[in-house]
């Protein structure tokens, strides 16, 4: 009988689970705070529902933890949060927040189910993946009742046949550009609302770090996020396609310190990682050659800044490493 039940975990299975305990650790540190100070009642039930499963995922993630021997990583706890810190953030950027989450626990759900052998780990994920989809459907109907879901009007579709010339569909950087396709639009539009949500976290982060360079190297993480967002507009303005979200949800003035810094510069790196796998998906499904650039150059950039977060957090101490292969005996010699 093949049981996996017990088998060792593999590489992947310790990788989707200890960044799967990163995540949910840092999460619930945002959700504690948020919950303390938001003011929608709609939204403080969403914030309860989120933080049960990100909690809950904690310790089903630490329980395979310590059956494997595995050190448990340190993630992010108390003391990286003070709930007693004043309102940072607007209750529709909580739930702007919640769906960004919801779509997060979504693709490593289905990573999870995708990479898992061992039936504990399978089970593990598998249940995350129905818990995620129930909290997406959830946050959404709760974005269309409020009237901050981000959606685009209905545009006129073309014949068939008005995309018959190869040359004229893939396009060049510099001369006369065929119509978007949905698909490209699509990918435009989730592009500039991840996007929108990082712009504010990083300003509520920069406005409360305590460290003068924390804070510029913020302010200049959001200034290229701001540049991105108006690259991505471009094309649909000239499409004479209205996008009919708001361009800042909600940061409030508080200058007190809600979060570490380093959980902030992990929340950051996150985001970076959300940005880079977004614009390789969009990059891979936009045909037309000035938006393939386009993302190219915007996935460059934002992984030079990576560099320079991971800089910072190795600097100061904060950078967790994951499990690894032991450096060779020769090597520490």
């Amino acid at each position: 009988m093949n049981n996996q039940s017990f088998s060792p975990l593999s590489a992947a299975e310790m990788a989707v689970i200890w960044k799967q305990y990163m995540n949910d650790k840092a999460i619930s540190c945002m959700l504690k705070h948020f919950l303390c100070h938001v003011d929608d009642l709609d939204i403080q039930k969403a914030i309860q529902g989120t933080l049960h499963i990100t909690t809950k995922n904690s310790d089903a993630l630490t329980a395979i933890f310590l059956k494997e021997n595995m050190p448990i990583p340190l993630g992010f706890g108390e003391e990286d949060l003070d709930v007693e810190a004043p309102k940072l953030f607007s209750d529709s950027f909580y739930l702007l927040y919640l769906k960004h989450i919801s779509n997060v626990l979504l693709l490593s759900a289905t990573t999870g189910v995708d990479v898992a052998a061992r039936n504990d780990v399978r089970s593990f994920f598998r249940s995350l993946l129905l818990k995620a989809e129930k909290l997406n459907q959830t946050i959404t109907d709760l974005l269309l009742e409020k009237q901050i879901f981000i959606e685009l009007p209905p545009i006129p579709i073309a014949d068939a046949s008005d995309m018959n010339d190869k040359e004229l569909f893939l396009g060049s950087y510099f001369d006369e550009k065929r119509p978007l396709t949905v698909i490209e639009i699509s990918h435009i539009v989730s592009s500039i609302q991840t996007n929108l949500i990082a712009k504010d976290l990083i300003l509520g982060f920069a406005q409360t770090a305590p460290s003068q360079e924390i804070q510029a190297f913020l302010l200049k993480g959001r200034e290229q996020v701001q540049q991105h967002i108006e690259s991505l507009s471009q094309p649909l303005m000239v499409e004479n396609i209205p996008v009919t979200m708001k361009w800042d949800y909600g940061v409030e003035k508080s200058s007190v310190p809600p979060f570490s810094e380093k959980l902030m510069m992990f929340h950051l790196a996150a985001m970076i990682t959300e940005n880079v796998r977004g614009y390789g998906l969009a990059m891979s499904t936009s045909p037309r050659l000035d938006l393939a650039l386009n993302y190219t150059n915007f996935t460059n950039e934002i992984l030079e800044y990576a560099k320079e977060v991971s800089r910072i957090s190795i600097e100061q101490g904060w950078l967790e490493e994951p499990p690894h292969i032991p450096f060779p005996k020769i090597h520490l010699e």
